[in-house]
């Protein structure tokens, strides 16, 4: 099934290559990539560690596979129709970024096929360059950051999951921007004033 045709929100597109990578019988299981997941956002996020409730961290590593099917559980909740929960700020991405790579790759694809798509079947007139200022700021600040833990002595010595989300962290911040271009396009084009590239 072709998930961006059948209006999968960015949220069920990440859900969907979760249960396929995890009830595949060569896959990993559900609680090695709550693991992966968990431990790479509070590793990025460190602030976080002793203060979020949803992904409390144990103090002896021992724990921590305890501590995986709790957080397996509450990733469930996540995604339950019946629950109220949502996920934490930008832990999708974390989730994506610890799937097995054929399901990461597959999922990231759409994921960037459902971005396109969004921008594409706006038109112009109906955005609030507001909004596009707003998201551009947050989308690009967060690029900036990624990009700035990044930088020093290169690329070289960036893990793969590094820099898999500063390029999903850019491609974010491309699409905010492209919203404001086209809107500002959109009214250029109103006035007839040409455009010139």
């Amino acid at each position: 099934m072709d998930l961006i045709v059948a209006g999968y929100s960015y949220s069920r597109i990440i859900h969907d290559y979760y249960v396929r990578n995890w009830k595949d019988e060569t896959g990993s299981s559900k609680l090695s990539i709550a693991r992966r997941a968990v431990l790479a956002y509070h590793a990025d996020t460190e602030i976080l560690a002793n203060i979020d409730p949803v992904f409390k961290i144990p103090e002896d590593p021992r724990d921590y596979d305890e501590a995986a099917q709790k957080w397996a559980h509450q990733i469930d909740k996540f995604f339950s129709a019946s629950e109220t929960v949502k996920l934490p700020y930008s832990f999708g991405d974390y989730l994506v970024l610890a799937l097995d790579d054929r399901y990461r790759k597959q999922c990231q694809a759409d994921l960037d096929r459902k971005r396109r798509a969004l921008v594409a079947d706006r038109p112009p007139a109906d955005g609030n360059i507001l909004d596009a200022l707003q998201s551009t700021i947050k989308e690009t600040s967060e690029a900036i950051s990624h990009l700035v833990a990044l930088a020093p002595n290169g690329l070289g010595d960036d893990s793969d999951r590094a820099l898999l989300l500063g390029r999903q962290e850019l491609l974010e911040a491309i699409t905010a921007m492209q919203s404001g271009l086209s809107q500002i396009d959109h009214e250029l084009s109103r006035r007839n004033i040409e455009i010139l590239s």
